[in-house]
């Protein structure tokens, strides 16, 4: 397993270094994206705003990690029901399923190079907000940090297989999935606080992993809150993972059987 997922690394590694422009580009948007929150901070100004003080009060760090971790998540929604649609149109879906190997652990597998290119950006978006910015990290607790990371990934990971699986049914189903991630990034708080959204909102945003995730990574990068002080979070994070990628992986399974049954899987 360990030798094909490096086979994985390896090849989707190669063909992004060998677009070179491109692969220069998206981190010169990540830069930009941090200008842009900068100057927003300046307009809003240096005071501790009240709806922020769990946070320390100071938008641009608050907003940072927001978009620093939500880079994160959107590897996983958007990612799988690429590979998936992409070896539709290609052709590739049908050898794929040929393989000894799971077609959900391929899934996996496949991004991997973009999961660690998102934990790039997320170092990067916290070290340049640090070194240009006064993003002060000093007492962030880094297993808080991980534990927090790690527990994002494999939740928004298992809600990407299950997209993948609605990919594999319906074909197209990208502006359900624009809608979606719209109302995932108002409603768990990425640029402003959950707090500030009427009651009934704030109930179904946190329904919604990412609410939880944020708080959490919040918290621990700069109040330098420890595990035990993030539980809550913590625990709800490890409940949505089991939750997600149990449904993710049988979500999936279940498209390829009725795909293989009506014939469906190479029509796009």
């Amino acid at each position: 397993m360990m030798r094909l997922a490096w086979a994985f690394i390896r090849r989707d590694a190669g063909i992004a270094f060998s677009y070179r422009i491109a692969f220069v580009a998206q981190f010169a948007g990540n830069i930009f994206l941090l200008g842009l929150l900068y100057f927003v901070g300046r307009m809003i100004g240096p005071q501790a705003l009240p709806s922020l003080e769990r946070y320390g009060g100071n938008f641009l760090a608050f907003a940072l990690v927001g978009v620093a971790l939500t880079d994160t998540v959107m590897v996983s929604l958007i990612s799988f029901g690429q590979q998936v649609r992409e070896a539709q149109t290609t052709g590739t879906l049908e050898a794929t399923l040929m393989s000894p190997v799971a077609l959900w652990v391929i899934l996996i597998f496949s991004a991997l190079w973009n999961y660690f290119l998102s934990a790039f950006r997320f170092v990067l978006y916290l070290v340049v907000g640090a070194l240009l910015y006064g993003l002060h990290l000093g007492q962030a607790h880094m297993g808080s940090v991980l534990i927090i990371f790690g527990l994002t990934v494999l939740s928004f990971m298992g809600a990407g297989m299950l997209w993948a699986a609605i990919v594999l049914i319906i074909k197209r189903g990208e502006a359900v999935m624009t809608m979606l991630i719209a109302m995932v990034l108002v409603l768990s708080g990425v640029i402003f606080p959950p707090s500030v959204l009427p009651g009934w909102l704030q109930n179904l945003g946190a329904l919604i992993p990412l609410t939880d995730a944020l708080d959490g990574m919040r918290r621990a990068l700069l109040q330098g809150a420890s595990p035990a002080q993030l539980a809550g979070p913590i625990g709800r994070l490890a409940g949505f993972s089991v939750v997600f990628m149990t449904l993710g992986i049988l979500g999936f399974e279940w498209a390829v059987q009725i795909g293989r049954r009506n014939g469906s899987l190479t029509q796009y």
